[in-house]
C-alpha cells in the first residue's frame, strides 16, 4: 500500500479528536479538571491523561497501519 501523507496540523487534529472522544467516554464528569484559581482553564485530569497519550497513540499508529495515512512530518525523518 502506498503511504499517503497530509498536513500535520491535520493529521494530529484528527488522532487527537478520535482520542479526546474516547476519553470523554471513559472517563465521563472525571476527564477534566481546572488548572487554575479562576475555573477558567481547563485540562484532563492526570489520569484522563494518561489514557489520552496512550490511546493517541495507538490511533496514530493504526490511522498508519491500517490507512496508510502519515503526517507529513514522516517526510522529514
Amino acid at each position: 500500500m502506498s503511504k499517503i501523507y497530509i498536513e500535520n496540523s491535520r493529521f494530529m487534529e484528527f488522532i487527537d479528536e478520535l482520542a479526546t472522544q474516547i476519553t470523554k467516554m471513559n472517563y465521563g464528569a472525571e476527564t477534566f479538571e481546572s488548572k487554575d484559581s479562576t475555573d477558567t482553564t481547563f485540562g484532563f485530569t492526570d489520569e484522563a491523561q494518561d489514557f489520552y497519550n496512550e490511546v493517541y497513540d495507538e490511533y496514530e499508529t493504526l490511522t498508519n497501519n491500517l490507512l496508510g495515512v502519515y503526517s507529513n512530518n514522516e517526510l522529514n525523518k
